[in-house]
């Protein structure tokens, strides 16, 4: 199977790198600010264009000649995304003017020999146009002049990354499988192990040793007449904890494993207390809309009683409370103990993800809770929900008509999604409410005379 095509996003600090892969994305994914240098981490996203499917990544401000400190890692990183990418996006900014630091990018881009587009980012105003004919200079080709804040420009951009993508790589799903399963989390809670346990064989390697596992790695699994990928991934370390170009380039496949997966299994470490870097992976999937399974490893080796299982269960609710709606199981991969049930959780996680409710079934629900708990008033108003429905799959996604989104509060829209969970079930995935205001009324008039 071909495979998906990759677009990396690379220039030097505060150029709107950021900027320019949310729009792509069409969702607030990176950080984005006027301050130098927020973003240092990759951030990885799945997204297509003119029924394209590519994957794009949003790399930290590269600085070619750091060899120490954060600086040094976040050139590691962004140098391990250009070798991966299939396509380079350098962005400059032409308010700024090209600089020294531009002109050394692009000769390392080049250097490449892949194909490059040159993005002329912040060409909005009149000046625009003549601010990005500088960019030629670059040796580039022709720039694209775009504003990555405002949109101008980025569709024009994006038919131009579509023309130039290798005609080799897949514009099909990357897997055939009924179902892809990821099996995610930090270092040494027995990912690994899980897979060779299901797949009744060595397939990956084993060891005490954290970060064994550098790649991640496929198999293919017949289950119950169905067949199910299993994406054996790299423990994902903290970044501070990323000491070389291989951490990097582990955690970057691990994270395009949760884009390709349906299902992600967190793993946890039952003979260890929760830690940030759980949460923030558990936050990655949810994010990233994917069905999650929370599994506790190594459950053999915890002393327990006839609260154990409670105490476990309650601490997971607190420390993970974005995801209460995770199906939580405790194995031991070692022992084969309870090794199957992650799968049957998977896929009734997988058919939920794919559910479809009638407008009927929606409204009734939605009405039930209006007249249960009618919203507070709120920004100069009172809320009052006209009509809802489901507009997507995967994950679940709902459209709420109102008469003003802005007269509803953060609590109320949790509230609604509480309903509609209780009402449906929707075991392990998230569900994606959007406010909108109801056609033919002052906050849809006020819209679209804006």
């Amino acid at each position: 199977m071909a495979k998906r095509a990759t677009v990396a996003i690379v220039g030097r600090p505060n150029v709107g790198k950021s900027a320019l892969f949310n729009r792509v994305l069409h969702r607030r994914e990176a950080v984005v600010h006027d301050t130098s240098g927020v973003t240092r981490d990759r951030h990885y996203g799945a997204t297509s264009w003119n029924g394209r499917p590519f994957y794009v990544v949003d790399t930290g401000g590269l600085l070619p000649r750091a060899h120490e400190g954060m600086e040094a890692l976040v050139r590691e990183s962004a140098l391990v995304a250009l070798d991966e990418a299939d396509l380079l996006l350098l962005v400059v900014d032409v308010q700024a003017g090209i600089t020294d630091l531009d002109e050394e990018l692009a000769r390392l881009v080049q250097r490449r020999r892949k194909p490059v587009v040159l993005v002329a980012n912040k060409s909005e105003g009149a000046a625009g146009p003549s601010l990005a004919a500088e960019c030629w200079k670059l040796g580039l080709g022709e720039p694209m002049a775009i504003s990555a804040l405002h949109g101008t420009g980025v569709g024009d951009l994006l038919d131009a990354v579509i023309e130039r993508l290798p005609a080799n790589l897949s514009t099909q799903p990357e897997s055939d499988a009924d179902l892809r399963v990821a099996i995610v989390g930090r270092p040494n809670v027995g990912k690994s192990s899980l897979v060779n346990a299901l797949l009744g064989e060595e397939r990956a390697l084993v060891s005490p040793d954290p970060g064994t596992t550098r790649d991640s790695i496929d198999s293919r699994l017949r289950w119950n007449r169905n067949t199910i990928d299993l994406i054996d991934t790299a423990g994902i370390r903290r970044r501070a904890r990323m000491s070389d170009a291989v951490d990097v380039f582990s955690a970057l496949r691990a994270l395009r494993s949760i884009e390709r997966a349906d299902v992600c299994i967190l793993m946890l470490d039952a003979s260890e207390k929760n830690t940030q870097q759980d949460t923030r992976i558990a936050g990655r999937i949810h994010k990233a809309g994917k069905g999650i399974v929370a599994c506790y490893n190594k459950w053999d080796l915890v002393e327990k009683d006839a609260r154990t299982i409670d105490e476990y269960t309650r601490d997971f609710h607190e420390e993970f409370a974005f995801v209460r709606y995770a199906p939580l199981l405790f194995i031991s991969a070692r022992s084969h103990q309870r090794i199957h049930k992650p799968l049957e959780l998977a896929w009734m996680v997988g058919e939920a993800r794919a559910r479809e409710v009638t407008t009927t079934q929606v409204n009734r629900v939605l009405e039930e809770a209006f007249q249960r708990r009618p919203p507070h008033y709120h920004r100069g108003g009172s809320g009052n929900v006209k009509y809802g429905c489901q507009v997507a799959v995967k994950p679940p996604r709902f459209a709420i008509y109102v008469n003003n989104p802005v007269y509803f509060e953060r609590a109320y829209i949790r509230y609604l999604n509480n309903a509609l969970r209780s009402a449906f079930g929707f075991p392990g995935t998230a569900l994606r409410l959007e406010l909108r205001p109801s056609p033919g009324g002052r906050a849809a008039a006020a819209a679209e005379a804006s």
